[in-house]
């Protein structure tokens, strides 16, 4: 497996952060109906959890977004606070960050419903504020990709980016709603692909994963990489001249899958900045997406402590 071409320094977050509003049923209502939760969590999520998953294993890390200043951007300027992460973008005043309400059934599969605020509308003039040095990895996701404000901005000036800068991807769930020059045109620039396998089959085809991985990859700038991931599978990584490799992934027991992929780039990211190559920090990655899974909350990547506890652990299952 070939390697990037630039080592990332720092991660930013170029985008949105907005509040989870998680609800633990045994399963969603019937239309009209109602369930009672047997749980719930109000925490920062969206790219809160990239930010402070990377956080986490020691990654340092910026937020270049929209807060606002109302409830669900105090609860926002909160979590950043707690967590050590700084922010690039003055806090926006006289409106309110947005939140989303989700559903985590009984099998740890979640449904959400948006309500997108301030961080939604990220303008041309913002993106051109934030202070980015030689060597960030800018993480941009399909939300805001798909924003009426922010995916307008977002399409002009990604494409103007140097190579100084490594740009990383995550199209998420609503991938199918990206107009499709705009995507192509972000994609062109984008170093790393990380999805998961529905998002793959929507861009790629009903293909095989790893067919779809290679095909995809060629959609992406020259030195660019998809990362398939699979779940339980672990992931495939997928260049433009080489066919996909798989990375196994790690026997969990699954609570909540909310930010599992969050956790997975994040860690992915962490691993890279310390030097390793892009197949070691993908096994890595899925260790630490497995370890998140196993808690409740968006949230819930692992401390570079718990991470390396649990490699030991597998290493030592495996023999």
């Amino acid at each position: 497996m070939s390697e990037l071409s630039m080592q990332p320094r720092r991660l930013v977050l170029v985008g949105s952060i907005l509040v989870d509003i998680l609800m633990y049923v045994d399963r969603l209502p019937e239309r009209g109906g109602d369930r009672i939760a047997s749980s719930t969590i109000l925490a920062s999520g969206g790219g809160f959890n990239v930010l402070s998953g990377a956080a986490r294993l020691g990654f340092a890390v910026c937020h270049a977004g929209r807060v606002g200043d109302g409830p669900m951007g105090t609860q926002v300027m909160r979590d950043l606070l707690a967590a050590g992460i700084a922010c690039a973008l003055p806090q926006v005043q006289g409106e309110d960050t947005g939140f989303d309400i989700g559903m985590v059934e009984a099998d740890a599969e979640r449904t959400f419903v948006t309500a997108p605020g301030t961080e939604a509308r990220l303008s041309l003039e913002d993106l051109r504020a934030i202070p980015l040095q030689q060597g960030d990895a800018l993480y941009v996701s399909g939300y805001d990709l798909g924003y009426p404000t922010s995916g307008p901005a977002l399409e002009a000036w990604l494409p103007t980016l140097s190579s100084d800068y490594l740009l990383v991807v995550d199209p998420g769930p609503l991938v199918a709603e990206i107009p499709a020059g705009r995507l192509a045109s972000v994609l062109a620039r984008t170093n790393i692909l990380s999805l998961n396998a529905r998002e793959l089959n929507v861009l790629a085809g009903e293909l095989a994963l790893p067919v779809a991985a290679q095909q995809l990859a060629k959609r992406l700038a020259p030195d660019g990489f998809v990362v398939a991931r699979a779940g339980e599978m672990g992931c495939w990584l997928a260049s433009a001249s080489q066919q996909a490799l798989h990375i196994p992934g790690r026997p969990a027991r699954v609570v909540d899958t909310t930010g599992a992929g969050d956790a997975h780039t994040a860690a992915l990211l962490a691993r890279l900045a310390a030097g390793d190559a892009f197949s070691t920090a993908a096994s890595i990655a899925n260790v630490a997406a497995s370890l998140a899974i196993e808690r409740p909350g968006p949230a819930t990547g692992p401390t570079a402590q718990e991470l390396q506890k649990a490699i030991v652990l597998l290493r030592q299952a495996q023999g």
